[in-house]
């Protein structure tokens, strides 16, 4: 077989633009046993791929267990009686809820002299109810505070890229200077 055109038709088949007739003929001639020792790599590739496709054949096909395994479990499947008392339940969790979430609201309410209802007080003297106030929003800033201690290595990192900042400027001037490319392409003309 003349070699220019099986190197054109190699040269086609690694661009992806062979056609199957060409790799036929292709395949045919590396599996030959006179072959050109410039093309003893290809004919390396090509029996490789000779030798995966026997691979792929000798697999057995698995197809028919996969579709019996899938139509098993499709088959264990809760069924609709199930699903139906899961959804009993549901409702009658979310009834219980909304009962009980009455019931202690109900219980926090109570009526004044004017015929309305107010939440019930916890404390009897206002300056009792300031104090607990005050103290549990002192504990809840003390525990924020010390979740932000763990913050401060980044804090440190922000001032260092605060202070190189004015190489921003820096980038700028060098943008200018590029307008001086034009000069020097012109340079070398003159030289000329």
């Amino acid at each position: 077989m003349d070699l220019k055109k099986i190197k054109a038709l190699l040269e086609k088949y690694y661009k992806g633009e062979s056609t199957s007739d060409d790799e036929k003929i292709l395949i045919e001639y590396f599996n030959q046993d006179d072959i050109s020792d410039e093309l003893l790599a290809d004919r390396d590739i090509f029996s490789y791929n000779r030798d995966e496709k026997k691979n792929l054949e000798d697999m057995p096909d698995m197809s028919a267990e996969i579709w019996d395994s899938l139509q098993k479990s499709s088959k264990n499947e809760i069924s609709k009686e199930k699903k139906l008392i899961y959804w009993a339940f549901r409702i009658a969790a979310g009834i219980v809820i909304l009962i009980a979430s009455f019931v202690i609201i109900k219980s926090q309410l109570q009526e004044n002299q004017n015929g309305e209802y107010q939440f019930a007080d916890t404390y009897e003297n206002p300056e009792e109810a300031y104090e607990q106030a005050k103290q549990t929003l002192l504990y809840v800033s003390a525990m924020l505070n010390n979740g932000t201690e763990h913050l401060e290595p980044i804090n440190k990192i922000n001032e260092s890229t605060q202070k190189l900042s004015p190489l921003t400027s820096f980038n700028s001037g060098l943008n200018e200077l590029n307008q001086l490319k034009k000069y020097e392409i012109a340079n070398k003309y003159i030289k000329q």
